[in-house]
């Protein structure tokens, strides 16, 4: 039995299909989901979602969200989850230098934290841009 996954962005839904099995990181760790897997609602991270369908594997850069697991499937709520296809290596290292600038202007906490979650997104885009 296939896991169906549905992938949703604020632009509408990323990836929907089946799967047989999905990787990804959620605040409490590294997760794997089989079919038939208990319910659960957990926080991803920002980090790479691997989804394997037979014999394919898809890569998602995934800028945090929530997973909902259901009996019968699996929905992802997430700002972005990107293709290493649709990822500008190039313009990711560019916005990586800029991001690492802000950061070592940054004056208050949220402008710091703000600043080192850009700099976690671009590192991402890097890792999985350059593997695609």
């Amino acid at each position: 039995m296939a896991l169906k996954i549905r992938i949703i962005t604020p632009y509408g839904i990323e990836w929907e299909g089946d799967a047989d099995f999905i990787s990804f990181r959620s605040t409490e760790g590294e997760i794997g989901y089989l079919p038939e897997r208990a319910p659960a609602l957990m926080e991803l991270t920002v980090d790479v979602m691997k989804v394997r369908s037979g014999s394919n594997t898809l890569q998602f850069a995934v800028h945090g969200g929530y997973v909902l697991q259901e009996r019968e499937g699996l929905t992802i709520v997430t700002d972005a989850a990107e293709t290493p296809e649709e990822i500008s290596v190039e313009r990711a290292k560019q916005r990586l230098k800029r991001a690492e600038e802000l950061l070592q202007v940054s004056k208050s906490r949220r402008e710091r934290a703000r600043n080192e979650a850009k700099l976690q997104r671009h590192m991402l885009r890097i890792k999985i841009g350059s593997r695609g």
